[in-house]
């Protein structure tokens, strides 16, 4: 695809983990060429985490970084030692964005601030986002995302009232509001720095940009002084809203539905089908008297829904125009059969790892398309393409560097 939007600009990854990684494959899914820049001293932790193939070991074998990481090219240099230091800045200069999502502490440990990287490129873009900032009293405070859900206010939505806050099951900010809200901010300072030549700072703490997703809990708070309660899956303009255990599949494992009612017209449909004469009185005719007595429907239809199986409900449900789904499991997303008509999960050859599946790029563009072509790097795969076609190193002073564990 030589016609990728973001073709020609090149980005120097220096990000780990989560939230940074996944904005740099975003830059490079849309044809930016990406170099991910690590050390064997201090790999990206999530290299070594599962999920790999069983019985695999090694650095490259992790699902998740896998994922994180194609079409990059990988590099291994020791920031820490004079000759790799001044590799580094080579690549700053050859770089039109700097990504990081290190600590303040590590960026200055390894001279990578700001008033350093602007003065040898003033035309770089630098993407810095350390959880808290760069600024405050918890400016050096580090975290990952299972810290950061609770310090934005999010694990505190989620469960009910009367039991501790549960969370949200998965670290949301790193996979999705912040390396969207990084991409998006890069893709405006390029622009500027496009029409202007300048380059700039781009500060981004993971915590505000989790924050900015809690709009509605905060603005109740600030407006109308009313604190937010878990109410688990109930919500204010729907009776019934939840999710209720249907029979076991022929493995044994639980199956659940997603029902809701927004208007009387699908009431009426799932009182109909459930047949149950209970529900059909008065008592539950309109919203607030069903809100009134949520806790005895909720349980008419669980009993119901335990006597059927997921298919079969959402199957009938859905037919009468009543919102309802399957809670589907990894396994039935990758197989379902719209996600595999649309294309969304993509399978690249990975040297080690084989055959795997990617998540998608999350949207599509007709005349500038993005997608992905290459599995995530190897541990250095590129460090000597990079040495002879970006730093003009010859082969001989290469192996000396190597010798010498400046690169690796």
């Amino acid at each position: 695809m030589n016609n990728r939007p973001l073709k020609g600009l090149n980005v120097l990854d220096m990000s780990w983990f989560g939230a940074g990684p996944i904005a740099g494959r975003a830059l490079a899914n849309a044809g930016a060429n990406v170099i991910k820049l690590e050390t064997e001293k201090r790999i990206d932790g999530l290299r070594a985490m599962a999920p790999r193939p069983k019985g695999g070991r090694g650095y490259n074998l992790s699902g998740y970084f896998n994922n994180y990481n194609s079409d990059k090219k990988s590099i291994t240099i020791d920031l820490t030692t004079e000759k790799g230091y001044q590799l580094g800045l080579e690549l700053i200069k050859w770089a039109d964005v700097m990504l990081t999502n290190m600590t303040n502490r590590a960026t200055n440990q390894i001279k990578m601030d700001w008033e350093t990287v602007s003065k040898v490129n003033p035309k770089l873009v630098a993407a810095y986002m350390p959880m808290m900032g760069m600024s405050g009293p918890y400016k050096d405070f580090q975290g990952f995302g299972a810290m950061l859900t609770a310090i934005c206010g999010m694990n505190y939505l989620a469960g009910f009232e009367k039991n501790r806050p549960v969370g949200v099951g998965t670290n949301y900010p790193d996979y999705v509001i912040n390396p969207m809200h990084a991409y998006i901010a890069i893709l405006s300072a390029v622009r500027i720095a496009k029409k202007t030549d300048l380059g700039q700072k781009i500060e981004l703490s993971q915590n505000e940009s989790s924050i900015a997703a809690m709009a509605l809990p905060i603005f109740a708070f600030d407006n109308a002084n009313i604190d937010y309660k878990r109410n688990g899956n109930s919500i204010d303009f729907a009776a019934p809203h939840g999710v209720y255990k249907c029979k076991d599949d022929h493995n044994g494992s639980e199956r659940w539905i997603a029902i809701t009612c927004i208007n009387e017209d699908q009431w009426n449909n799932i009182v109909k089908i459930i047949d149950d004469k209970s529900l059909a009185t008065k008592e539950y005719l309109t919203l607030d008297h069903r809100k009134e007595n949520e806790q005895f429907i909720d349980q008419t239809i669980s009993a119901w829904t335990a006597k059927h199986t997921a298919e079969e409900l959402q199957a009938k449900l859905q037919s009468l125009m009543i919102p309802a789904g399957i809670v589907q499991n990894a396994q039935e997303v990758v197989e379902d059969e719209h996600m595999i008509e649309r294309g969304y999960f993509v399978k690249l050859d990975h040297a080690e790892a084989g055959q795997r599946l990617y998540d998608g790029t999350g949207w599509k563009m007709t005349k500038t398309p993005i997608g992905m072509d290459s599995a995530a790097p190897l541990l250095g795969e590129h460090t000597f393409e990079i040495c002879t076609s970006i730093l003009n190193l010859q082969p001989e002073n290469i192996a000396d560097l190597v010798a010498e564990q400046v690169l690796y």
